[in-house]
């Protein structure tokens, strides 16, 4: 059960990394590079701070954030 709430407050995580990303729409791509670091740490911090494990928690992150871009990609393309 912890891992499904971790998945969605993750979601959220990226849905608002694409909100701020959009934002900055005009930023150089290192700084959008450090933007995705910083959110990608934050959802790895929020995993640790709900429960899980180290190695459990990086992979929900990793699969969390596949899913997301993969979908957004598909959404955008559309």
């Amino acid at each position: 059960m912890k891992e499904y709430v971790v998945f969605l407050s993750q979601m959220m995580i990226w849905s608002s990394f694409s909100l701020i990303e959009w934002l900055s729409g005009r930023d150089r791509p290192l700084f959008r590079g450090l933007l995705l670091c910083i959110f990608w740490y934050f959802a790895f911090l929020l995993a640790r701070k709900m429960g899980l494990r180290t190695k459990k928690a990086i992979w929900i992150t990793l699969l969390t954030a596949i899913i997301y871009f993969s979908c957004q990609r598909l959404v955008w393309e559309a």
